[in-house]
């Protein structure tokens, strides 16, 4: 029998029991008897309630009852009727697990079911697939753990016990058997324990997925994903939950937690999402109340040297913890917790650095609370020190969050104006800024986690939802209404998956079912959300500057009075109520604007974005102003900020949209009683979480309903295995199945499409479906352990045959070797034996022909010897007959010799005198004819020479002719093209804008172009890659290229570029001959990505390699391969390659990429090799930006030829395809900085314009009009044509209004537009259209994309990248490298034009551009400049006039100082300079990181040198520089070169100095504070600061100066004259405000008040006294100064003891008989000088 209450009035009628068999209602009275008699368990209305009681007794027709709450009651027995009393079934008497199988259906058995199971330790109960947990407050042995988790492993819903592991196994296995995301919904009120149920899911789930592949590999760092889930809980809980009245540990903010599954069970990743975290509980509580848990564990955890650095103390010293009176409670161990977040956090992989800057921002919270206001002149801080610390705790300026928390600054009609704000209001902006602290904190912390957790695209995801339950305190306020909001969305999404979308379906489906009232709360969110609703009129009170409290509430009063979900007080206040599906809360008004607002100010928004520290610069990097920091054209666009409100509404709503793809399961948390304790039982506590939780309508539904419903084909797919046999329709067949297992048809029904179960017999169905599974699979295991077994068996024979082969050859082989072995010893002897017999027989033939040779040669000399005798003899005789008659002759010719000679003589003396005479004369004719005949030589040299110069002349001029000829053929021939393909060429008027031109010469030799690609590739251009063959015409030739179009640049080269180096070298040897072998060879070398050197005789691509050398196998790359220079040598075995580069650079680069290749890996060569394919190796280069236009030549006989345009010359290309020759005109269309024009644009602005041409100072007017790509100008109104020109805009572009613009009043008005190339002077009709015009064309510029040059894109990636990737990077990009080349145009995008500050022109700046590479060249020619200091002062000048230019140079030093040269002076020069910088100003917050990390990168690499001093030095500057107003002085410069501090002098009256070490951040406030300090006046009331002294000038120095800039300040005063009476300027130190006139006569300061007292005197300061008081008191100084008055004693200067120059002003005012009488105030001197001339 079941027990239905019927809902006929409220309460007034007793149970119902409806016969199951027979359907027939009977009166359960006529048993009255029964169940009365004592002892008896039954129903019982007391007080309107039911409650279960038992019949105590039954006397004298009275009935007393006890109540099972500790109630008794009694009854009359006639009184006892169904309404009164009603037996209770025995279901509710033993309890149930599941509460929809309860006979009594009513509250009260549900109340006293869960009540019962509570006081057993069972706190689960399920409601069909919900489950009710109730929070124990106290350990239960035996509930939780592993072994728990194994029970319910793969077990159905119901088998075991309701546990939170069963939910968490159904939702598990349903990702799989329903192939949708799941998601499971915790709810519950605050203390319910919701936070635990969301951790035991989780535990459960990490248990499965680490079974579903047997302990896979765990994510990278420790752990693995759902472990690491688990351990940063500790960190969510310190930093996400607080002690509340209701939970020591409750949840503050919602939290969801996705868990992505890969197809195999396993969890990959995961992903946490907040929502509204409680801000304000940072800095204020309620009663009884603590702040975060992180705050007490950091006091109470950390150590004594961080307690130390943080300045930390007892928890109740500070005002943002003491506040609610509870610092403290005995269950929490705020140490231990400390000690798990850490643990947490490494676990989490959070490096040392960011685990101490989260510390440092919560300490900073925490003392930025204790900061103290008071009233002067507006908010004034008390105390510095307290200030001090918490401004070192943020790296924040001191003065600047001063100003921040004290000060208000609003910009009205582009002027800033500041404001001081009251105490209030700096309380307000000081507890704003503690909140946005702490949740950007929590947010950056939660995102870090979510990077340690985060997956691959996973499969499928399941959700757990942990958010904070319905609140109703005492005092409700703006928190308490969002969070009861989310709870309502939520109860809304239940009611809609347990109640209308099931009662729908049953509906739609034709069910026989009878309808289940149930409480809808969708009026009540109409309420709240709709338009016009609460959260609509909050906002739009919110945007009204002067909306208050009191109008917002006057508005929901007037609008929602009537609601019925709308609660008015009767007693006007501050209050109104909505009646929520919890119960009716009120909620207080007071400061909800303010909170819905959100007051955290721009003003701190920026102080804090100017922290030095990095982690705190991230936590607002992405936070922008209300008001926008450009304020360009006279304009500031003011940003609408979204309000509090609105921002949870929308994360709510993605919240709900995520949750309604998932299949949802519940979980409902109870509370037992309100006082957290154990084994308490709080019935109407309980009752009511119960009713607004809606479980009675819940009960009934899942009691009645068939929560499991199926598609046919998804029914019959799914229990197949059941269905065999059965035909029919699938309608007919789910039918037939399902009746197999429950032919009564209660518990399943037939709809339309679906068949519908309830999960008792989708339980029975899946173990049956599970048994006939198991049975089929027993029998395919056994046909697969059949198989397999075989299987083994064949491979184990086939191994013993192969083992008996093996056996087997071994032996026989083995025997085969002994009898070889045998065999060999016998052939060895016999053949010994042959050999010897042979070699005697060999060794006697050898010595008979020996014999026989030796004697035939003895023969031979005999025979010799005896004929040369013979022959000796014979030339004797011979010589003797010969010398006889040679004697006698001899003698005869001697005697008729005398007798001529003696004749000769005589007739020679008469010949000597004829012959002078004849030789005279001849020797005159000879030479007549020797000049006769010279010039007959002079002439016809002279003839023949003239003769071959005409030759010459001629040849040259045919050949002239002839190459006239045909250069004048293929311009007439590019004139037809250019005809052809570009009209507006054709036109040729002055409006081209591409007055640029392309070298296409090869780079030279030594040219470093390869090197700076990145750097000269211009701003902007898209990153376009394509290569492959073409074939190109070189003047009349067609030659076949590699073409590679890369990095902007188009190149083309001989061959393809599939190597990593080539080029001609000479190699030694090579020959067969010996002197080949020596001679040295020119060979083609070609280093392949397969670590290949091949070298070739020819440069061709089909040349065959002479030979190859394997680097990779070669022992060492040797420096210096011979003494020749350029020489280098490959070792391998056996050999030396020696080589001779071209040059000195190129062997270098050589022996360089030789080693990388031998030690680089197959990525890093592929990199090199994709790295060669550079300008360097190319015959020819092309930028392409300076193309004009790339089209098809659309000829006949060449149909895949296209012609590329620049602006001198013409080139031609035929490609192999039509594909190809597409593909390259799309690829090598002009772009013009990344800014082509796709398409039509909408028009911004239009209209006439004239237009300067300065080349030809030409006035043209234009139709000009503006679209979202630039300016386009027409010569009509006609906008179809082609337009004349353009001006293509991108986010480097500028405009300004002309200096020729005389007001706005000027008949015409003149702007100037700066484009990448050149500018345009605009003229429009009046100044209000140009000023419409410069408006609209910033608009374009503000919405262009940003402009990055691959400097800053490389900057980008070192940032994200690993320490592995980054040495890669810097080792494939040179130009993040020192360079010695100059560069072409700077490494970030700088704005076009010229800079148009005030100060730029005075000093004749040009444009940014130009200054950056004039800065950069000056770094370059430091090294030959004797004194650095002036090239160091222009730089710093130029930084300080041009602030555009900082973050340029600071890369260029970066990248001037990445060197692994430590003795070179330039770089040692860079450091200086850099050192310089870093010591006056710092650059944006990126390049700031970049250079932090250069900086590190340096100290890391090379330790101990000069340079890590600088780099130290450097490291230390950046920490303390704060914005200049001057450049260094060169004192500073000098300290700053010399890494050390500088010393400034300051006086005082009296004469004496104090010379004081400042660093150049160092401010007058420290240098006050040091000096009285110092002396002793720390205490004193009296306020001193310092002062700029000259003569008698003098002014005060602000707290906040910077000394250094003071005395550069000195310096150009000193430069410039700027002085008193020759007079230096110093610091001088005295008293800035007397407060306090009665100090001790013998103390410093009363010392230091007279001297300044009496100075004033004598300067007339003080009102002039009379003569002879001055005379007295300048006798009694001197007196001091000098002793008594002596005769002759001579005083140096009267001036400093009596006031000279006033006695003889006003003696000279006397003689001119001048006197003026009274009293003059508030007259200027300007007014007494008027006065004394009338």
């Amino acid at each position: 029998c079941i027990i239905f209450h019927l809902p006929l009035s409220r309460r007034q009628c007793g149970p119902i029991r409806v016969d199951r068999d027979s359907n027939r209602f009977a009166d359960t009275c006529t048993t009255m008897a029964a169940y009365l008699e004592p002892g008896s368990r039954v129903w019982l209305e007391i007080d309107g309630q039911w409650e279960p009681a038992v019949t105590e007794s039954n006397r004298g027709g009275e009935i007393t009852f006890r109540s099972e709450y500790g109630k008794t009651a009694s009854r009359k027995a006639e009184a006892c009727t169904r309404n009164v009393v009603t037996p209770m079934h025995e279901t509710s008497v033993v309890g149930v697990d599941d509460m929809a199988t309860l006979s009594d259906l009513h509250e009260a058995a549900i109340l006293f079911n869960i009540r019962n199971r509570y006081i057993d330790d069972r706190i689960y109960t399920f409601i069909g697939s919900i489950l009710a947990a109730v929070n124990p407050y106290k350990p239960v042995d035996g509930l939780y753990g592993t072994a728990v988790m194994e029970e319910y492993n793969r077990r159905h819903l119901g088998e075991k016990p309701p546990h939170i592991y069963a939910i968490a196994n159904e939702i598990y296995y349903c990702l799989w058997r329903m192939q949708e995301n799941q998601c499971v919904l915790i709810s519950g009120e605050s203390g319910a324990g919701k936070t635990e149920s969301t951790k035991f899911i989780l535990g459960y789930l990490s248990e499965l997925s680490q079974q579903s592949v047997g302990g896979a590999e765990p994510m990278k760092g420790s752990g693995r994903v759902e472990q690491a889930i688990l351990q940063s809980s500790p960190i969510l809980e310190a930093l996400g939950n607080a002690k509340t009245v209701y939970n020591n540990n409750s949840s503050r903010f919602g939290k969801f937690i996705q868990l992505q599954f890969n197809e195999k069970g396993f969890i990959e990743g995961g992903r946490i999402l907040d929502y509204l975290l409680e801000k304000n509980r940072v800095v204020r509580q309620n009663p009884a109340e603590r702040n975060y848990h992180i705050f007490y564990a950091l006091l109470c955890g950390a150590d004594e040297e961080m307690k130390k650095k943080f300045q930390l103390y007892d928890p109740g010293k500070y005002h943002y913890l003491n506040q609610s009176g509870c610092v403290g409670d005995a269950s929490i161990d705020d140490a231990a917790d400390f000690e798990r977040v850490k643990a947490g956090m490494v676990t989490m992989e959070f490096s040392e650095e960011n685990m101490v800057d989260v510390f440092q921002v919560l300490a900073g919270i925490l003392h930025l609370g204790n900061i103290r206001f008071v009233t002067a002149g507006g908010a004034q801080i008390e105390g510095r020190k307290i200030l001090q610390l918490v401004a070192n705790l943020l790296s924040l300026d001191v003065y600047q969050l001063e100003d921040a928390l004290t000060k208000k600054m609003m910009v009205m009609r582009g002027e800033e104006i500041t404001t001081p704000l009251d105490v209030n209001q700096a309380s307000d902006s000081r507890d704003s800024m503690a909140m946005a602290l702490y949740a950007t904190t929590f947010r950056w912390v939660l995102k870090k986690i979510n990077s340690r957790i985060h997956g691959q695209e996973s499969f499928l995801f399941i959700g757990v939802l942990d958010i904070f339950g319905f609140e109703n305190f005492q005092v409700n306020r703006f928190e308490q209404f969002n969070i009861n909001f989310a709870n309502e969305k939520l109860q809304e999404y239940f009611n809609k998956h347990i109640f209308s979308l099931e009662q729908h379906e049953y509906n739609k489906e034709g069910i026989q079912w009878v309808e289940i009232d149930w409480v809808d709360n969708t009026e009540c969110l109409d309420l709240i959300e709709k338009k016009l609703g609460i959260l609509d009129l909050l906002d739009e009170e919110s945007r009204f500057p002067k909306g208050t409290d009191q109008t917002f509430l006057a508005k929901l009063h007037s609008a929602h009075a009537n609601n019925s979900y709308y609660v008015k007080p009767k007693v006007s206040g501050t209050t109104f109520g909505i009646k929520h599906y919890a119960g009716e809360v009120m909620y207080d008004t007071g400061g909800l604007l303010e909170k819905n607002r959100d007051t955290f100010r721009d003003d701190i928004l920026n102080a804090l974005k100017d922290s030095r520290s990095d982690f705190i610069y991230d936590l607002f990097e992405h936070m922008e102003p209300s008001t926008s920091d450009q304020q360009r054209g006279g304009r500031s666009r003011l940003r609408k900020k979204a309000t509090v409100s609105s921002q949870f509404k929308d994360s709510l709503h993605s919240l709900m949209s995520t949750l309604s793809q998932a299949n949802p399961y519940f979980v409902r948390c109870i509370k037992p009683n309100g006082s957290k304790v154990s084994n308490r039982f709080e019935p109407d506590l309980v009752m009511s979480q119960l009713r607004y939780s809606g479980m009675m309508e819940t009960v009934r539904i899942r009691r009645a309903g068939f929560p499991v419903r199926r598609l046919f084909e998804d029914f019959i797919f799914r229990y197949r295995v059941l269905a065999r046999g059965i035909a029919g329709s699938s309608r007919d067949v789910a039918g037939s199945v399902a009746k197999q297992f429950e032919p009564s048809e209660v518990h399943w029904q037939l709809g339309k499409t679906k068949i519908f179960l309830r999960e008792h017999l989708e339980t029975v169905l899946e173990k049956e479906r599970e048994k006939q599974l198991e049975a089929v699979a027993r029998i395919i295991q056994a046909w697969m352990i059949g198989f397999l077994t075989r299987k083994r068996f064949l491979r184990t024979k086939r191994g013993i045959v192969l083992i008996q082969k093996i056996y087997r050859g071994h032996f026989y082989r083995k025997e085969y070797l002994k009898i070889r072995r045998a065999v060999l010893v016998f052939q060895k002897f016999a053949r010994g034996w042959s050999a010897r017999k042979l070699y005697h027989r060999l060794l006697e033939e050898k010595r008979l022909e020996e014999e026989r040779l030796r004697e035939e040669e003895r023969q031979r000399k005999e025979e010799k010897q005896r004929e040369l005798e013979r022959l000796e003899e014979e030339r004797k005789t011979q010589e003797v007959e010969e010398m006889r008659a040679r004697l006698a002759e001899e003698e005869r010719q001697k005697t008729a010799a005398q007798e001529l000679k003696k004749r000769r003589s005589e007739e020679e003396s008469k010949r000597a005198v004829a012959k002078a005479r004849e030789i005279e004369r001849v020797r005159k004719r000879q030479e007549e004819a020797e000049r006769e005949a010279r010039k007959r030589a002079e002439e016809s040299t002279r003839m023949a020479e003239e003769a071959a110069l005409a030759a010459a002349e001629e040849a040259e001029r045919l050949a002239a002719e002839q190459s006239a000829m045909l250069e004048a053929e293929a311009e007439q021939a590019a004139i037809s093209q250019i005809a052809e393909l570009d009209s507006a060429l054709r036109a040729a008027e002055e409006d081209s804008d591409d007055e640029e031109t392309v070298s296409l010469a090869p780079p030279g030799p030594g040219s470093e172009l390869a090197e700076r690609r990145m750097s000269e590739l211009p701003p902007g251009i898209e990153e376009k890659t394509i290569e492959g063959y073409l074939t190109m015409k070189a003047g009349s030739k067609w030659k076949r290229r590699w073409c590679v179009l890369k990095f902007g640049t188009f190149m083309y080269f001989r061959g393809k570029q599939d190597f990593v180096r080539a080029g001609w070298m000479e190699k030694k040897g090579g020959g067969t001959g010996t002197l080949s072998r020596r001679n040295w060879k020119k060979r083609f070398f070609v280093l392949r990505d397969d670590r290949k050197l091949s070298y070739y005789e020819k440069d061709e691509e089909a040349a065959k390699p002479l030979g190859v050398i394997n680097i990779a196998e070669a022992k060492d790359i040797l420096d210096h391969g011979t003494k020749k220079a350029n020489s280098f040598g490959i070792e391998v075995v056996g050999r030396v390659y020696h080589i001779i580069a071209e040059s000195d650079e190129d062997c270098r680069a050589w022996v360089s990429v030789l080693k990388k290749m031998q030690q680089s890996s197959d990525v890093e060569v592929k990199l090199m090799k994709s790295e060669s394919m550079n300008s360097r190796n190319a015959v020819g280069t092309l930028d392409i930006s300076n193309i004009e236009s790339c089209t098809p030549l659309e000829s006949v006989s060449k149909p895949t030829a296209f012609t590329i345009i620049t602006a001198d010359r013409v080139f031609q290309f035929i490609a192999d395809t039509m594909g190809d020759m597409n593909a390259w005109v799309t690829a090598l269309q002009p772009t013009g900085l990344g800014d082509t024009v796709t398409g039509p644009s909408a028009v911004i602005e239009n209209g006439w314009l004239i237009k300067e041409s300065f080349s030809k100072k030409l006035r043209t007017k234009r139709y000009f009009v503006l679209n979202d790509q630039g300016l386009d100008y027409y010569k009509s109104t006609d906008t179809s044509v082609p337009p004349v020109g353009q001006i293509l805009i991108n986010s480097l572009c500028t405009v300004y209004l002309s200096e020729d613009a005389t007001g706005k009043d000027a008949s015409h008005s003149s702007f100037i537009v700066n484009s990448r190339r050149r500018f345009y002077k605009l003229t429009a009709k009046s100044h209000a259209d140009a000023q419409r015009w410069v408006h609209s064309i910033l608009d374009v510029i503000d919405c262009r994309p940003p402009i990055i040059t691959p400097t800053e894109k490389l900057i980008d990636d070192i940032k994200d990248a690993k320490p592995k990737e980054i040495e890669a990077i810097y080792r494939i990009n040179p130009i993040l490298c020192y360079t010695s080349s100059q560069l072409k145009s700077s490494l970030l995008p700088l704005p076009y034009g010229n800079v148009q500050s005030q100060k730029a022109k005075t000093r004749g700046y040009g444009t940014l551009q130009e200054e950056a590479l004039r800065i950069f060249n000056s770094l370059q020619d430091q090294e030959s400049s004797g004194d650095p200091i002036p090239v160091i002062q222009g730089i710093l000048q130029t930084c300080f006039d041009l602030p555009q230019l900082r973050n340029e140079v600071y890369c260029q030093l970066i990248k001037q100082t990445n060197t692994t040269q430590l003795d070179s002076i330039a770089v040692l020069r860079n450091w200086q300079v850099l050192a310089c910088m870093c010591s006056s100003f710092l650059p944006a917050r990126k390049f700031l990181r970049y250079l932090r990390f250069h900086l590190k990168r340096y100290q890391d690499s090379f330790p101990h040198t000069e340079m890590v001093k600088f780099s130290n030095f450097c490291t230390e500057a950046v920490k303390r520089t704060r914005q200049r107003d001057y450049p260094p002085s060169r004192e500073e410069i000098i300290a700053c070169l010399g890494r050390r501090e500088l010393t400034a002098v300051v006086h005082c009256f009296g004469g004496g100095t104090c010379k004081i070490s400042i660093n150049s951040s160092t401010t007058a406030g420290e240098v006050v504070h040091k000096l009285s300090l110092g002396i002793g006046v720390m205490d004193s009331k009296n306020r001193f600061a310092l002062f700029e002294q000259c003569g008698d000038l003098s002014k005060a120095i602000e707290d906040r100066a910077v000394i250094a800039d003071v005395l550069a300040k000195f310096e150009r005063y000193e430069a410039h004259g700027i002085n008193e009476g020759g007079r230096r300027w110093r610091l001088f130190f005295k008293l800035f405000c007397f407060l306090d006139i009665n100090v001790s006569a013998d103390s410093l300061e009363s010392g230091f008040m007279f001297e300044q007292a009496y100075n004033d005197v004598i300067q007339g300061r003080f009102p002039t006294a009379a003569t002879q008081t001055l005379v007295r008191l300048a006798a009694l100084r001197i007196q001091h100064d000098v002793g008594d008055y002596k005769s002759g004693a001579w005083i140096p200067n009267l001036e400093t003891v009596y006031p000279v120059k006033k006695k003889v002003q006003k003696e000279e005012e006397l003689d001119k008989g001048y006197t003026l009488k009274g009293t003059l105030r508030g007259l200027g001197k300007g007014t007494l000088r008027k006065l004394k001339n009338s």
